[in-house]
């Protein structure tokens, strides 16, 4: 595959899902990423789970999904001698990306005014939680808080329910505003030779994720509340048991047209004649009515029967895929690639949505091993002798196994 990024080199610092999903995918388009962790305070997404034993730090699941195409390094910026490396390491590098709160940057003496001093033209990326000022500057945050105080929580739940969070949707949204903005700061670079700066407010991100309820309430003063799988201006709307155990079906009416189709392939054309069911509002205040009338019919049927069946004719329907149907799934099956690590042996993962030039876009690399690639970070980037090399892991300013 071309590779547009190729050339580019991105200091890593980011840690769990948001930064590391972010640098994944830049690297799967060419970057060479060098995730630098310490053996002191590994990524603590190595540790989601699994559990404490044998090299148990390469084991978590959600770490290697999240930190394919990299390059593995460990460095202490605890340690004076640690910091004076990672500034060398810098001047090496395009880009430098953390996920801090911004007191932690800030304590090691190494943000931007700072780093920029030995790159000039360097471009550091910083996602702060909350921002870098404010109330919440130094509070942590993750993606569970962020659906909260963003909104997005607010929406999702069933009616008179508590919120809902979405399991980490924030970290997806974040680490792709952060692709843009990494983007198009290396364009601004190339064009100009200036580096930049980025503050990138992770909660912040998510606002943009909620923009149909923050314009409904700006400009006509409703408040969106919980619906379930529900929507307030489409009818009928839902999941709807299927077939099998645990098995159901989303389908979703949004014309006239559509809702006539529906009728029809459920065989209930007496609804038709039905003036209660004429309009879009007339089958909202009846939705609890047709949603008992369209489970008797999916009840009868598999969720991929009903979707291919009411796709056919224009309804918008899917089935709703269990994780482990996804992989045979005819649309998304080829979006999964086998990847091969050291630790966790071969498994499916899924790729990227995106082709160029009708080539999908691949891991390149699994997730790093702790400290995999320290000799060529060290010894190649930066022309560490031998013995200055093993003094760092004397030392444990570096290393490739975690301080119990």
């Amino acid at each position: 595959m071309n590779q547009p990024l190729k050339g580019v080199r991105i200091l890593d610092l980011t840690m769990w899902w948001s930064g590391p999903m972010c640098t994944s995918y830049l690297g799967a388009l060419g970057a060479e990423i060098i995730k630098l962790e310490s053996i002191q305070s590994p990524d603590g997404f190595r540790f989601m789970l699994t559990s404490p034993g044998e090299n148990w730090w390469e084991l978590g699941p959600t770490f290697n999904a999240a930190n394919h195409n990299k390059l593995g390094a460990t460095l202490n910026l605890n340690d004076e001698e640690g910091k004076k490396y990672f500034k060398k390491l810098v001047e090496k590098c395009d880009i430098v990306m953390e996920n801090f709160t911004p007191r932690v940057m800030e304590n090691f003496h190494l943000t931007y005014d700072v780093l920029s001093q030995y790159k000039k033209d360097l471009i550091m990326l910083s996602m702060p939680a909350y921002g870098k000022t404010g109330p919440y500057r130094n509070q942590p945050g993750f993606a569970y808080t962020f659906e909260m105080l963003s909104g997005i929580a607010q929406l999702n739940g069933y009616q008179d329910g508590k919120p809902m969070t979405v399991l980490g949707v924030a970290d997806v949204i974040a680490g792709f505003h952060a692709a843009a903005a990494l983007l198009i700061a290396l364009e601004h670079r190339d064009q100009t030779g200036e580096g930049q700066e980025i503050e990138l407010a992770q909660n912040e991100g998510c606002l943009n994720y909620m923009g149909a309820p923050i314009a409904d309430f700006i400009l006509n003063g409703e408040n969106w509340g919980r619906v379930g799988n529900r929507h307030p201006g489409i009818a009928p709307q839902g999941i709807y048991r299927t077939q099998g155990k645990d098995s159901w079906v989303a389908i979703s009416v949004t014309t006239d047209e559509e809702w006539q189709s529906l009728c029809q392939v459920m065989n209930q054309q007496s609804l038709l004649a039905d003036e209660r069911f004429k309009t879009v509002a007339g089958r909202i205040a009846a939705h609890d009515e047709l949603d008992a009338i369209i489970s008797t019919w999916t009840a009868q049927h598999t969720h991929y029967a009903i979707a291919s069946r009411l796709q056919e004719v224009g309804v918008p329907a899917g089935p709703v895929l269990e994780v482990h149907e996804m992989e045979q799934d005819p649309f998304l099956k080829n979006v999964y690639q086998e990847v091969t690590r050291e630790y966790v042996g071969t498994h499916l993962y899924p790729s990227w949505p995106i082709k160029w030039n009708n080539e999908r876009v691949l891991h390149q690399a699994p997730a790093p091993t702790l400290g995999q690639d320290n000799e060529y970070v060290f010894k190649e980037l930066l022309q560490l002798s031998n013995e200055e090399y093993n003094s760092l892991l004397e030392k444990q300013i570096i290393g490739d196994k975690m301080l119990s």
